[in-house]
This record gives structure tokens, C-alpha cells and sequence, in this order.
């Protein structure tokens, strides 16, 4: 089993954050993984921008998954963030996002990249884990709901 709270650092975790954009948001994101991704923040932008050509990594219910392979990432990471105020994601019910979890995982990870995916896919559609999430006061307090939730 894929252990979410296993692969998430509290500081890799941005809890009210105040991006104003998708972009924006990815970048912080990405920039919180830079050190440990052994990627440059730009890179994971621009995979991130890529894979959402094919489609949008919301999921609805104001939760979207970006995710990327990148071939140089140094494993499987996982960044999270809660925000102020809803981002549109072009999810397919049309609700802003308040909750995101960026995935980055190196080439040839597939089935360990799947797996994280649809465990987030599961834990995001849980409304009362997701509420839980979206009340944390910070990365220590999230990241014990979400160890407590997987």
C-alpha cells in the first residue's frame, strides 16, 4: 500500500496559501520540492503545464492532483497545500480549487505513481477528510490528519 504520510514532509506543505492562479500555486509547490526533487522549480512547472494539455488534474470537489514524470526527480514526492481563497482549475464541476497536491515522480515509476494517485483520489473524496485538511492551522496539524486518515 502506498502510505501518503509516509511520502509527505510538513515542509512540503502550505497550509492557507494565497495563490491567486493555477500557475501560481504550482510553482509554490514545486519550489517547496526543489530541494529534495534535485529538479529545478521551473522544470516541474512546465511538466506540470505539459500534462495538463491532455486534461485537467482537478477532481472536483475543489481538489486537484497535478502530477508529472520527470526523468532526473530524484523519487516519488508529494507537496500539499490548503488555500484562502478557490483557484480555477477547469475542474469538471466547475469548482474553484481549495485543496492540491502536486505529485512529481521520476520516469518508470509507474505503478507506485498510480497507486499515490488513486489513494489521493480516494482521500479527496472523503468531504469529512477533506474538511479536516482544509482546517489544519498548519503543515504539523495536516499532516497528522492526513497519517491519521490513510
Amino acid at each position: 500500500m502506498c502510505r501518503v504520510g509516509d511520502i509527505l514532509r510538513p515542509e512540503w506543505i502550505a497550509c492557507r496559501d494565497d495563490s491567486a492562479d493555477r500557475e501560481t500555486l504550482v510553482t509554490r509547490l514545486a519550489a517547496l520540492l526543489e530541494p529534495a526533487a534535485g529538479v529545478p522549480t521551473h522544470a516541474v512547472v512546465e511538466a506540470v503545464k505539459e500534462r495538463e494539455r491532455f486534461g485537467t488534474t482537478a477532481i472536483g470537489h475543489g481538489v486537484a492532483l497535478p502530477h508529472c514524470r520527470i526523468a532526473a526527480a530524484s523519487g516519488l514526492l508529494l507537496a500539499a497545500a490548503t488555500l484562502v481563497r478557490p483557484v480555477s482549475f477547469d475542474a469538471p464541476d466547475g469548482e474553484g480549487v481549495r485543496l492540491a497536491f502536486l505529485i512529481v515522480v521520476p520516469e518508470g515509476n509507474n505503478l507506485r505513481y498510480l497507486k499515490l494517485l488513486s489513494r489521493m483520489s480516494v482521500l479527496c473524496g472523503d468531504r469529512a477528510i477533506h474538511e479536516r485538511l482544509m482546517a489544519a492551522r498548519d503543515a504539523a496539524e495536516f499532516l497528522g490528519m492526513l497519517k491519521e486518515a490513510a
